[in-house]
């Protein structure tokens, strides 16, 4: 009997550690953060870049400083933000540029090694105010047009022709995170953070112009957005002719030819015309993170998506959360980007970008994936140390600034998640596990020798 007890227990134990052990090997790998000090945490360099980035900004000539409705743009000032806890996402500490009363254009760059042919993604959350007081909520009519930007081949100019920009927004006092992807033309790529209050022809100026970037990161994408087939037109209502009466033939003697009735003219509708293209975008649920959007999944609403191009903003809409797509009509033959904006609780699992093409009468269907956090939390933590502010214009064309030397090579830094809090608490249960099996082993040989 003892011997049956001690069997069935070293069959037993293992199976129940086998069990526990599974939904780690569940767990998704973790992408690798190819940025150096993605959080802009301390320390920071003596021109108010966080460590291992770069300022940049852009200044018009000193004669179109003396109206706002220019939409001048003069040198901002860049700091840590400690003070301020609603401004720092994660960490104790994010990068403030901004400026008083003069509008400007700029944010911080970073070089690392890439691998050519290959597809990277850049993220960051930014928010911001716009206000002639500290007391006073933003003033959300304001344009800040921050976006995040990718020089494929590494020349850390924001003014390089191939720079690839994702799509903008103003995140006034809300975070919001922005994406862009590009495939590395050589061993290096530039990330940008930018944001540009210079609007032509509107007055921008107010006392505090300013933004915040945190939790920043730059992956290897995965698979690009699932190309869904798109909706069918919905069908035209057209008016039926009516008959045509057509008297019966007269009955005629034998032998006699027949007369022919010529068939009636039949009035064709008149085709509706076509006014340019339609693009449908939607979001899926992609609970496997697989970026493919499988029978078993649902779609998530919540998700803001941006259609626009470099001289045209198509418009804005937020994903239902049903399988019905938010489509945009009537959009002019060209090329667009479609950009997706996701709440806090998502992260993403397809890129978090597209450029299509619009055709005349044609319609165009986008899905991206994405999927909630595996962690949840977010940290903001006070610090008494001050934040001040804006630093002396300089004057000159509009020119990337880079002070100094600054640190381009990359450190690995993992992607820190829940998962790892569950991966350690799993091995501590198959610890303790085999710990109890092997006592309960040696107690039943002591009693067998008894």
């Amino acid at each position: 009997m003892k011997k049956r007890t001690l069997y069935y227990l070293m069959v037993l134990i293992p199976i129940l550690l086998l069990g526990a052990a599974a939904p780690l090997a569940a767990e998704p790998a973790q992408q690798t953060n190819l940025l150096s000090n993605p959080g802009f945490e301390d320390p920071y360099n003596s021109d108010g870049a966080a460590g291992s980035w770069v300022r940049w900004h852009r200044e018009s000539s000193a004669d179109q400083f003396g109206d706002c409705a220019n939409g001048y743009r003069k040198k901002p000032g860049w700091n840590a933000e400690r003070n301020l806890t609603q401004y720092i996402r994660e960490g104790s500490v994010s990068q403030l540029v901004g400026n008083n009363w003069d509008t400007w254009s700029g944010g911080v760059w970073q070089t690392v090694s890439a691998t050519p042919g290959t597809t990277y993604r850049f993220t960051f959350y930014g928010i911001g105010r716009g206000t002639n007081s500290r007391d006073e909520p933003s003033d959300t009519s304001l344009n800040m047009n921050m976006r995040a930007g990718i020089d494929p081949n590494g020349s850390g100019l924001w003014n390089d022709a191939d720079v690839v920009w994702g799509g903008s927004g103003s995140p006034h006092e809300q975070w919001q995170s922005f994406s862009v992807e590009a495939t590395a033309t050589g061993d290096k790529i530039t990330v940008f953070t930018s944001a540009d209050w210079a609007v032509q022809g509107v007055n921008q100026c107010r006392k505090l112009l300013e933004t915040w970037y945190d939790s920043a990161s730059l992956v290897e994408v995965g698979p690009p957005p699932t190309n869904t087939p798109p909706p069918p037109p919905p069908a035209t209502a057209t008016s039926a002719v009516p008959p045509t009466n057509t008297p019966a033939p007269e009955p005629t003697v034998a032998n006699t030819p027949e007369a022919t009735l010529e068939p009636t003219a039949t009035v064709e509708p008149s085709p509706t015309p076509v006014t340019g293209g339609t693009v449908c975008v939607n979001a899926f649920s992609d609970e496997n993170g697989n970026g493919q959007h499988d029978g078993n999944e649902g779609f998530i609403g919540g998700v803001t998506f941006t259609v626009g191009n470099a001289s045209t903003l198509v418009g804005q809409a937020v994903s239902s959360g049903t399988d019905k797509p938010v489509c945009f009509a009537g959009v002019e033959p060209g090329s667009y980007q479609v950009s997706q904006i996701l709440p806090n609780r998502l992260e993403m699992t397809t890129a978090g970008n597209a450029t299509i093409t619009v055709e005349e009468g044609g319609t165009v269907g986008l899905e991206f994936g994405s999927r909630l956090r595996l962690d949840n939390g977010e940290t903001a933590v006070a610090d008494t140390s001050s934040a001040t502010g804006s630093e002396t214009g300089e004057s000159g064309g509009e020119t990337a600034v880079s002070p100094g030397e600054a640190a381009t090579t990359p450190e690995t830094t993992p992607v820190e998640s829940g998962s790892s809090l569950l991966a350690n608490s799993g091995l501590l249960i198959i610890g303790l596990g085999i710990v109890l099996l092997g006592g309960l082993i040696f107690w039943l040989l002591r009693r067998q020798t008894n």
